[in-house]
């Protein structure tokens, strides 16, 4: 198997230094990102095909495949309890692929761009206020396996899944193998597609129910927009506050988040924050949502 480092050698031949690379890379994703429509079922959401360049998505690629077969592969235990995946996290990877990908990410213009999509008027001091959360990381399951539905943690402003796949994807595999977006009922819904090169975007609040199922091998890079100051406060949180029925510190600070930076998705109306609030289904530890 190839090393990282062949996919840096690759990622060498492609621009006359890095720097051009990285303002090559970080344009062609602006402009993907400002032509993405937002679809409004079964809760707001983006995919977006062609991310990247092609050739930087074959860097990127190559260097997922080096660290899926390495020997520094971890556990990932956040799941399903009954099952373990792998991961290789990335923070303080300095390879050049994972270098470009925590610099376009981090590119204010970008992260103002994201969040337009999602959230009434961003201020420039909310992008700038956001940075990558430590669980930016490949992730590696086999098929069969599934994770628990539940909504992301409140200080995730943002939740981005890239699909890179190993081996060629058939439609239906496409389908069933990308992240599963659930509406209010629990019904399942795949608008997004385990295609090469695309990605999910969507937003954590009271109804961003959502996980996955594998039918085959499914390779991903997450990648999460956090506030560090509302991490830390939510770290110290009282676990039977965010954790035990009837998880009010969760709720709270979910509404707390959205009455700071109001969603296009439910708009200014009080009347609406309270009904979603009431009507949360997260009903076990760490947001999940049990059926």
């Amino acid at each position: 198997m190839n090393s990282a480092r062949s996919a840096e050698t690759q990622i060498a031949e492609y621009g006359t230094s890095i720097e051009d690379l990285y303002s090559r890379c970080r344009s062609h994703v602006l402009s993907r990102v400002n032509d993405a429509a937002t679809a409004a079922e079964p809760f707001y959401h983006a995919f977006i095909e062609h991310i990247f360049p092609p050739d930087f998505y074959d860097a990127v690629r190559s260097h997922m495949l080096s660290c899926k077969y390495s020997d520094s592969v971890q556990d990932r235990h956040q799941d399903n309890p009954g099952f373990m995946n792998k991961r290789y996290n990335l923070v303080g990877n300095t390879d050049d692929v994972v270098e470009c990908l925590r610099v376009i990410f981090s590119d204010p213009d970008v992260r103002q761009a994201l969040l337009k999509k999602f959230y009434i008027s961003p201020s420039r001091e909310l992008a700038n206020e956001l940075s990558i959360h430590d669980e930016f990381e490949y992730f590696f399951t086999t098929a069969g396996r599934f994770q628990n539905i539940h909504i992301d943690i409140p200080p995730k402003f943002m939740s981005i899944v890239f699909y890179i796949p190993e081996m060629p994807v058939s439609a239906q595999d496409e389908e069933r193998n990308a992240t599963i977006l659930y509406d209010k009922s629990l019904t399942p819904h795949y608008p997004a597609r385990f295609r090469a090169n695309s990605v999910c975007v969507f937003v954590p609040h009271f109804y961003s129910y959502h996980g996955f199922s594998s039918t085959i091998d499914r390779d991903v890079l997450v990648m999460f927009y956090v506030n560090r100051d509302k991490l830390e406060k939510w770290q110290q949180l009282r676990q039977d506050d965010k954790d035990s029925p009837p998880f009010t510190g969760l709720l709270d600070a979910v509404e707390g988040k959205l009455r700071s930076h109001p969603l296009i998705e439910y708009g200014v109306d009080d009347r609406r924050l309270l009904t979603e609030r009431s009507a949360c289904r997260v009903k076990a530890p760490l947001g999940r949502v049990l059926v």
